[in-house]
């Protein structure tokens, strides 16, 4: 008999699937879950590893019904049960699934709590038990309950009325976590850490260098001794959630869910049921008012038991009682005792739901059907046009059909669904609506969405247009934006929403859409720098693209990487691009990439190396008369010259790149090229021209939403700040450049400011708070390979240190600063040479800026 074959991850599709292929392992192997721990740690020990797991942490990874699998533990896992030289394949097989499951990272995380609508109702020995609970007992609070029976509502309200009574003030976290979601995967916790982090400041690229308990971690460290309230809605499992908890003191968790998460590490539950028959009578009463309840209470109480005394269900019909005087409320009750006999259903949601589709006008019932069958969060009423194929003007009327009949929710000028009536309309949908008229709807949206992308991006970048003419668009009618303010309002309404449709593009075998989508946005992550977004986004692209468009759609991805802080998988996927224009016989494009291959160079510091990228990207840029480009090459030669101390020839470069950016109308290039001005003035002490060319250039980012280099530029007029003497608007600037670069994930924005906050705290003689800053900067840019920004780290604790008394300790870091500096060939190298050769030194002088 031949020998049984272990088992192999190839195959899997999803995480349960994959962690039954464990299951199957563990068989294999004959160990127990005990012993399989215990080897685990033996393993993660032997190799320094700190992050040693719990033993429930090991076995809930080999339970069934898995939506998540954290790919260290399952290789590790993998690893003892068959032998390391699998771990390769697992980790694979596990990141083909992270690529099926890209839509699970597509989250929005929100700073407050939505209003609710109308008066709030009943759960009053609930509430208080919330609201007195003392300082001791914040913690974690979860919430349970059937569909519909107002958990959200009720934990919005736990919300606001601790804000009247100033509690957890310092910080709101809100998201929903999509656990019963029909259509879309529960979220990763991963992503909402990210979304926590960046609210709390930490930058993308930080970010993604953490494994999920590196983000847990440092998401309790940043939340210390702030008091926080953080509301998880619609959580799938203790799985989910467990990460997202920080565990301190002055936090309360709130964490709502239809199961009961008896699991949840001392938590405390708060079991919401049905309403009682005197809160059912309340919400009638306030809905209708007094004398209509009071004239008909027998045919009230009717209604209240036909729909179940589900808030939900009742709420919408009363919000129908109210919109009608034609019918009485015996009318009603007859009408809910007919329906719930003929369907058979003991879901009050379900009836009362169907009691308000029937009286839709049968457009209004498709449209709502195609609202549930789109993916995206909500939808504004151009989109929503384009899905049904009318004009604006007609779907704006079924929408304000749809809001009465409290079948969509309106806010501000977006619509949305409830899980519950997306569910209920999807199924008729998908039952009266013929297959091919739903994929006629998704076409027509989806080329909308493209052609309006593209529309709004040469509107705020018309320097952009040249680039993709030849791009085919739909031919349909596409926004027309009344300028740049308006028109990048739009793509971050529907950043999320275009994230989402390029995954259901993929799904429905739209890969032209797909591939156009990402090439066109190329622009807005470059000046808006949503990581997590434009990896989902140019990942779909990747699967699907061939050719001229796979090279273009990988630049983009690796230029993502390269923002994300992970240099070395920049340069893998940018070979990757070379090679396919090169197979493609495109020349051009292999040549045009050079520039940046030299901007991934300047990250690792190598700013010799990418000289000659930079003057061979421009070579091509004036053969082929591309201003646009020729321009960005110069800047970046005059930015790579001013680092390596080459000031004249900084000055000369960037100032013909000045000169043609403006000419060409690339704003964005226009921006950095006067940034890097100022700076190299900076160095030059030429004060007053620094301070003309940051101030332009400051002008011109917040005219193009450039944000990323608007916090550059703050930073940067904070360093000229100090050196007027104004320490406390030079802290400000600093901490706002912090803030910025940390919304839109840029690791040089945060470490830079970073950097330049601490200097400026020694200046003002805050040595122990310089101190604890460089340690984070250090620790961020050793995480994310940042070479300069690390020399700086290292230098400037080093004066830090020396400020504090501590010259030993003081002088390694100068030591360790100068190293890293000579092998850049910059010439902070010399400045940091003076300092170890000196045997003393003033403590109010600054330590080197960028």
């Amino acid at each position: 008999m031949p020998e049984e074959q272990p088992p192999s991850p190839l195959g899997a599709r999803s995480y349960d699937e994959l962690s039954q292929r464990l299951r199957q392992a563990l068989a294999w192997a004959g160990l127990t879950h005990r012993e399989l721990h215990r080897r685990v740690r033996r393993l993660r020990t032997a190799r320094g590893s700190v992050d040693l797991p719990a033993y429930n942490t090991v076995y809930r990874c080999l339970l069934p019904g898995r939506k998540r699998l954290d790919a260290e533990l399952v290789v590790d896992i993998a690893a003892v049960l068959l032998g390391m030289d699998v771990a390769a394949e697992w980790r694979q097989a596990h990141r083909v699934i992270t690529g099926h499951a890209t839509e699970a990272a597509v989250i929005s995380v929100a700073d407050h709590v939505p209003a609710g609508d109308g008066r709030f109702v009943g759960r009053q020995a609930q509430l208080r038990r919330l609201l007195e609970a003392g300082p001791d007992d914040a913690g974690v609070w979860a919430i349970s309950g059937m569909a519909g029976v107002g958990k959200t509502r009720f934990a919005g309200e736990v919300a606001r009325l601790l804000a009247e009574r100033g509690r957890f003030a310092d910080v709101r976290l809100v998201v929903n976590l999509r656990g019963f979601d029909a259509d879309r995967p529960a979220a990763d916790p991963a992503a909402v850490l990210e979304g926590f982090l960046r609210r709390l400041g930490a930058s993308g690229s930080e970010i993604g260098c953490l494994t999920l308990a590196g983000r847990s971690a440092l998401f309790r460290r940043l939340l210390d001794g702030r008091r926080a309230l953080i509301l998880l809605d619609n959580a799938a499992s203790v799985d989910q959630v467990q990460p997202l908890l920080p565990a301190l003191p002055t936090c309360m968790v709130l964490v709502t869910s239809r199961r009961r998460l008896a699991g949840l590490d001392a938590a405390r539950h708060v079991e919401l049921d049905v309403f009682t028959p005197e809160e059912s009578v309340e919400l009638l009463r306030d809905g209708i008012g007094d004398e209509r309840v009071d004239a008909e209470q027998g045919e009230a109480a009717d209604i209240i038991e036909l729909v179940g005394r589900l808030p939900l269900a009742l709420a919408l019909v009363t919000r129908r009682l109210a919109a009608s005087d034609e019918w009485t409320m015996a009318d009603h009750r007859d009408r809910l005792a007919d329906l719930r006999t003929m369907l058979r259903l003991d879901d009050g949601v379900e009836v009362a739901l169907r009691t308000s589709y029937d009286e839709l006008a049968e457009p209004d019932r498709v449209l709502l059907g195609l609202l549930a069958v789109y993916p995206g969060r909500d939808v504004d009423d151009h989109a929503a046009a384009a899905l049904a194929g009318v004009e604006v003007d007609v779907v704006r009327r079924q929408l304000d059909d749809l809001v009465a009949a409290t079948m969509v929710t309106a806010r501000a000028s977006r619509f949305e669904l409830h899980d519950l009536v997306r569910v209920f309309a999807e199924k008729r949908v998908r039952e009266n609506v013929q297959a091919r008229v739903r994929r006629a709807a998704a076409v027509r949206l989806l080329d909308f969405q493209l052609a309006t992308a593209r529309a709004a991006l040469v509107t705020c970048f018309p320097h952009e247009a040249e680039r993709w003419e030849d791009l085919p668009t739909p031919a349909v009618r596409a926004l027309v934006f009344d300028g740049p303010d308006e028109a990048m309002a739009w793509l971050d309404a529907e950043r999320v929403n275009l994230v989402v449709a390029s995954g259901w593009a993929l799904s429905e075998g739209r890969a032209e859409h797909v591939t156009r989508l990402a090439c066109v946005m190329t622009s807005y992550f470059e000046a808006r720098v949503h990581v997590s977004d434009a990896l989902a986004l140019f990942g779909n692209a990747a699967r699907v693209a061939s050719g001229v468009t796979r090279g273009h759609v990988l630049n983009g991805l690796a230029m993502t990487h390269w923002q994300r802080g992970n240099t070395a998988e920049a340069l893998a996927v940018l070979e990757d691009a070379i090679k396919e224009f090169s197979a493609a016989g495109e020349s051009d494009y292999v040549v045009n990439l050079s520039g940046n291959v030299g901007l991934l160079l300047t990250s690792l510091g190598d700013y010799r190396a990418a000289l000659p990228c930079f003057r061979q990207a421009m070579e091509f840029a004036v053969a082929r008369n591309n201003e646009s480009f020729r321009a960005r090459q110069l800047c970046n030669i005059g930015l790579a010259e001013m680092r390596l101390g080459n000031h004249p020839a900084a000055v000369d470069h960037l100032s013909q790149a000045l000169d043609v950016t403006r000419a060409s109308g690339d704003h964005l290039c226009e921006c950095r090229t006067l940034d890097g001005l100022g700076t190299t003035f900076w160095r030059m002490g030429k004060d007053t021209e620094a301070w003309t060319c940051y101030e332009q250039a400051l002008a011109v980012a917040r005219q193009t939403h450039n944000r990323a280099d608007e916090g550059k530029v703050l930073n940067h007029l904070g360093v000229l700040l100090v050196e007027a003497g104004r320490i406390d608007e030079a802290l400000a600037h600093h901490r706002q450049a912090i803030d910025l670069a940390g919304e839109i994930g840029s690791r040089e924005g945060v470490l830079a400011a970073n950097n330049d906050l601490a200097a400026t705290l020694l200046t003002a003689g805050r040595a122990a708070d310089a101190v604890r800053c460089l340690r984070r900067s250090i620790e961020s840019a050793t995480a994310a390979d940042s070479r300069y920004e690390l020399a700086r780290a290292q230098s400037g604790l080093g004066d830090a240190l020396f400020a504090a008394g501590d010259p030993v300790t003081a002088r390694k870091h100068w030591q360790t600063a100068h190293t890293a500096y000579t092998e850049m060939g910059v010439p902070e190298a010399v400045e940091v040479r003076d300092r170890l050769r000196s045997d003393a030194r003033s403590t109010g002088s600054s330590p080197g800026r960028t």
